[in-house]
Protein backbone atom coordinates (compact mmCIF):
# COMPACT_ATOMS: atom_id res chain seq x y z
CA UNK A 1 0.00 0.00 0.00
CA UNK A 2 1.39 3.22 -0.85
CA UNK A 3 1.60 5.79 1.59
CA UNK A 4 3.01 9.16 2.20
CA UNK A 5 4.12 10.31 5.48
CA UNK A 6 5.79 14.38 6.54
CA UNK A 7 6.64 15.93 3.28
CA UNK A 8 8.28 18.86 2.65
CA UNK A 9 7.19 20.49 -0.40
CA UNK A 10 7.31 23.40 -2.07
CA UNK A 11 5.42 25.35 -5.01
CA UNK A 12 7.01 25.33 -8.66
CA UNK A 13 5.58 26.34 -11.88
CA UNK A 14 5.16 23.29 -14.38
CA UNK A 15 7.21 23.80 -17.93
CA UNK A 16 4.27 22.18 -19.80
CA UNK A 17 1.24 20.03 -19.08
CA UNK A 18 2.29 17.68 -16.39
CA UNK A 19 -1.04 16.33 -15.84
CA UNK A 20 0.27 12.64 -16.24
CA UNK A 21 3.25 12.75 -13.86
CA UNK A 22 1.76 12.82 -10.54
CA UNK A 23 4.35 10.97 -8.23
CA UNK A 24 7.10 10.90 -10.84
CA UNK A 25 10.94 12.26 -10.20
CA UNK A 26 10.87 15.99 -11.57
CA UNK A 27 13.68 18.61 -11.80
CA UNK A 28 13.64 22.29 -12.09
CA UNK A 29 15.33 23.46 -15.07
CA UNK A 30 17.21 26.57 -16.02
CA UNK A 31 14.16 28.68 -16.16
CA UNK A 32 13.10 27.37 -13.02
CA UNK A 33 10.30 25.36 -13.83
CA UNK A 34 9.41 21.59 -13.34
CA UNK A 35 10.52 19.90 -15.99
CA UNK A 36 11.15 15.72 -16.52
CA UNK A 37 14.64 14.68 -15.50
CA UNK A 38 17.41 12.71 -18.20
CA UNK A 39 17.03 8.56 -16.94
CA UNK A 40 19.35 8.02 -14.49
CA UNK A 41 20.11 11.55 -13.89
CA UNK A 42 19.10 14.52 -11.18
CA UNK A 43 16.05 15.45 -10.26
CA UNK A 44 14.89 17.82 -7.79
CA UNK A 45 11.71 15.80 -5.73
CA UNK A 46 8.50 14.14 -6.84
CA UNK A 47 5.58 15.75 -8.32
CA UNK A 48 2.52 15.57 -5.74
CA UNK A 49 -0.72 17.02 -8.14
CA UNK A 50 -1.12 17.30 -11.93
CA UNK A 51 -0.32 20.90 -13.29
CA UNK A 52 -2.10 20.89 -16.40
CA UNK A 53 -0.07 23.40 -17.91
CA UNK A 54 3.17 26.01 -18.69
CA UNK A 55 3.61 27.84 -15.82
CA UNK A 56 0.69 26.18 -13.60
CA UNK A 57 1.86 26.00 -9.96
CA UNK A 58 2.87 22.18 -8.76
CA UNK A 59 3.32 21.19 -5.36
CA UNK A 60 7.00 19.44 -5.28
CA UNK A 61 8.27 17.45 -2.59
CA UNK A 62 11.35 17.33 -1.63
CA UNK A 63 11.89 15.95 1.36
CA UNK A 64 9.81 13.01 3.58
CA UNK A 65 8.08 10.00 2.57
CA UNK A 66 6.05 10.56 -0.96
CA UNK A 67 4.48 8.25 -3.21
CA UNK A 68 6.36 7.42 -6.69
CA UNK A 69 5.29 5.70 -9.58
CA UNK A 70 7.39 2.92 -10.36
CA UNK A 71 8.91 2.38 -14.40
CA UNK A 72 10.10 -0.66 -15.99
CA UNK A 73 11.56 -3.59 -14.23
CA UNK A 74 10.14 -3.05 -10.78
CA UNK A 75 11.86 -2.27 -8.23
CA UNK A 76 12.38 -4.27 -4.18
CA UNK A 77 11.45 -2.52 -0.48
CA UNK A 78 15.18 -1.47 -0.25
CA UNK A 79 16.66 -0.63 -3.11
CA UNK A 80 18.07 2.91 -4.03
CA UNK A 81 16.12 4.56 -6.64
CA UNK A 82 16.82 6.67 -9.69
CA UNK A 83 14.60 7.95 -12.57
CA UNK A 84 13.93 7.12 -15.64
CA UNK A 85 13.54 9.24 -18.65
CA UNK A 86 9.70 9.91 -17.91
CA UNK A 87 10.54 10.59 -13.77
CA UNK A 88 9.45 6.97 -12.65
CA UNK A 89 11.55 5.30 -10.16
CA UNK A 90 13.71 2.64 -11.48
CA UNK A 91 16.17 0.59 -9.45
CA UNK A 92 19.39 2.68 -9.81
CA UNK A 93 22.65 1.39 -11.29
CA UNK A 94 26.25 2.56 -11.62
CA UNK A 95 26.66 5.84 -12.85
CA UNK A 96 23.15 6.92 -11.86
CA UNK A 97 21.54 9.74 -9.17
CA UNK A 98 20.53 8.15 -6.72
CA UNK A 99 16.98 9.88 -5.68
CA UNK A 100 15.90 7.61 -3.16
CA UNK A 101 14.85 4.65 -1.45
CA UNK A 102 11.95 2.32 -2.18
CA UNK A 103 9.26 1.58 1.34
CA UNK A 104 7.76 -1.02 -0.75
CA UNK A 105 7.73 -3.88 -3.92
CA UNK A 106 6.33 -2.67 -7.17
CA UNK A 107 5.79 -3.57 -10.61
CA UNK A 108 6.30 -1.17 -13.42
CA UNK A 109 3.05 1.47 -13.19
CA UNK A 110 2.66 0.67 -9.70
CA UNK A 111 2.82 3.26 -6.75
CA UNK A 112 4.55 2.76 -3.90
CA UNK A 113 5.96 4.68 -0.89
CA UNK A 114 9.60 6.13 -1.52
CA UNK A 115 11.58 7.69 0.72
CA UNK A 116 13.30 11.36 -0.76
CA UNK A 117 17.00 11.04 -0.46
CA UNK A 118 19.43 12.65 -2.41
CA UNK A 119 22.66 9.96 -2.22
CA UNK A 120 25.19 11.51 -5.04
CA UNK A 121 25.73 9.34 -7.72
CA UNK A 122 25.84 5.37 -7.06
Amino acid sequence: MAYEQTLRTVAVPASADLSASQFCFMTVNSSGQLAAPSAGGDADGILQDKPNGQSVVGELAILGVSKVVVGTGGVTAGDLLATDANGKAVTAQTGNKILGRALATGAAGVIIPALIQQKGTK
